[in-house]
């Protein structure tokens, strides 16, 4: 459908079937011509491609960072029109994460940030999170951070 290249094809036959002084030039000339158009084709379609996948990251991203409280991978699915599954494998293989893994950093990232700039006690600092069980919450922003949501307030207050 590319009309350069049907272009470029159609003389290359036709330089095959007439006689023409120059013939042997004409069709490395052509054939030079050809490829080039592929090659920049190629380079079109990987973009477009590339492209592609960038939006999938940006939508992801977009998506965890409005729904990170309580945004589901199947509700995420659902909205972008994608089977579940596939998208989970698409999730990980772009970002080097799973969608649990995105969404407990981004909950583990707000949680700090609150605790640096707000007097929030640390229970409601986790339930705004979406971190209903409070010693879960505990032990995952330690293992995150290196220290307790208290202590990093302490060494983290703006």
């Amino acid at each position: 459908d590319e009309l350069p290249i049907q272009n470029l094809v159609e003389n290359l036959i036709w330089t095959i079937i007439r006689k023409e002084p120059n013939k042997r030039s004409i069709q490395q000339a052509t054939m030079g011509l050809l490829f080039l158009q592929l090659m920049n084709q190629i380079d079109h379609m990987e973009t477009a491609a590339a492209n592609k996948q960038q939006k999938l990251v940006m939508d992801v991203l977009s998506y965890i960072e409005e729904h990170y409280r309580d945004g589901e991978l199947e509700s995420l699915a659902k909205q972008l029109h994608f089977d579940k599954s596939w998208l989970s494998k698409e999730i990980k293989l772009r970002t080097g994460l799973n969608y649990t893994d995105l969404v407990r950093k981004k909950r583990l990232n707000q949680a700090a940030y609150l605790l640096s700039t707000t007097n929030m006690n640390v229970l409601d600092i986790g339930l705004a999170v979406g971190y209903e069980n409070t010693s879960y919450f505990h032990r995952i922003f330690q293992k995150q951070f290196g220290m307790s949501p208290r202590n990093y307030r302490v060494t983290n207050k703006a």
